[in-house]
């Protein structure tokens, strides 16, 4: 980051008019401006003035202690990783009300603790009165509104509008949502759509896989949703499933690696409509499918390539999985067994007997 930009975001976090801060310095305006657009730099014995006058060091001015803040923040991101992988909502909600002492304006901070109050208290329904929902939702909607005016222009803002769409869903406040919605770009103007037209030759190729794969995660999740929908049939919500993962068998050549994971969840769901409409020798085939998956999934090795060519850049890195929880693919399964009442439904079946076995021994470990 330059001096010009450095001071042009203290001036904007403070309110600061250009107009202020050169009367404050005895210089014009256009003076200021020329700093703010880069093509001109404070005198050095203007240095101090202007870091007394934000309130910073000159070290600060300079970009020492922007280096030194960025590797801060990006510790404080890995410790609330770790955290919220664990599970310790509450601890993360602490720890990031400490860390904005430190950094007030630090926009993915605040972003942060909005979505640590939205996960404690709306997600897992610790806002159990009107009272304390209404308090809460203030409180995210202000975090998120601070964030968006600390982010800059050249940033990526998506983070608090999609905590803010989010927010105004859980207190039904739809047009709110709306409007945030309506401001944001179609699928044609993103970045995995738009990144690879500016490389060439092997860059703008796996710009284009990585586009092509994150677009695949982006499809099994609308089918997902299409699959909740309550205005469709058993049958029909057996062939949505069907077409999610024939989806994915198609994109990944039918070598899923990660995709095994979600392809675990969707087997278990066919299983339980299977049970709904009697056939339970199909239900038991897709558990058996889940289980295979969900083994596959947490088994699988890191850092392998996908087959197909049209993904021949791209690797299977788990470094590049965003974990929320310590769970696992055969928790998430045993939980669906377990949910939809499953041992009771297929407590005579051999194969089931034996596969929930298998189960209990792999989330024993």
């Amino acid at each position: 980051m330059t001096i010009g930009s450095t001071i042009r975001q203290l001036r904007q976090e403070q309110d600061i008019t250009q107009e202020q801060l050169a009367e404050a310095l005895g210089i014009t305006s256009r003076a200021v401006s020329q700093w703010e657009c880069d093509r001109t730099t404070p005198d050095i014995s203007q240095l101090p003035a202007l870091a007394n006058f934000f309130d910073v060091t000159t070290d600060y001015l300079l970009g020492v202690d922007i280096c030194r803040k960025e590797y801060e923040i990006s510790k404080i991101l890995k410790h609330i990783q770790i955290s919220g992988v664990s599970g310790d909502r509450e601890e993360t909600e602490r720890y990031l009300r400490e860390k904005l002492k430190i950094y007030p304006n630090e926009p993915v901070l605040l972003c942060h603790l909005a979505s640590a109050l939205q996960d404690i208290y709306f997600r897992h329904g610790k806002a159990d009165t009107d009272k304390l929902k209404d308090e809460i939702s203030d409180e995210i909607i202000s975090l998120c509104e601070r964030a968006l005016r600390y982010y800059k222009p050249t940033e990526d803002n998506s983070f608090p509008k999609q905590l803010l769409i989010f927010q105004y869903e859980y207190m039904n406040e739809k047009e709110k949502a709306k409007a945030i919605i309506s401001s944001l770009p179609y699928i044609s103007c993103t970045r995995e759509m738009l990144e690879a037209d500016v490389f060439d030759g092997k860059e703008a190729l796996e710009k284009r896989q990585s586009a092509l794969f994150s677009l695949t995660a982006y499809m099994h999740k609308m089918f997902y949703e299409i699959y909740r929908d309550a205005s469709y049939s058993n049958e029909q919500k057996t062939e949505i499933l069907k077409a999610d993962s024939a989806m994915i068998d198609l994109i990944t050549g039918d070598k899923p690696r990660f995709f095994h994971g979600v392809l675990a969840v969707n087997a278990a769901e066919q299983a339980v409509l299977l049970l709904k409409t009697g056939n339970t020798e199909k239900a038991l085939d897709m558990l058996e499918a889940a289980y295979f998956h969900a083994h596959s999934y947490e088994s699988r090795p890191d850092g392998e390539k996908y087959a197909p060519c049209w993904l021949s850049e791209f690797y299977d890195k788990s470094d590049c999985v965003v974990k929320t929880s310590t769970d696992t693919a055969y928790d998430h399964l045993y939980k669906r067994i377990i949910d939809n009442d499953l041992c009771k439904e297929l407590y005579d079946s051999e194969r089931f007997e034996k596969l929930f076995k298998n189960l209990k021994e792999k989330i024993s470990r």
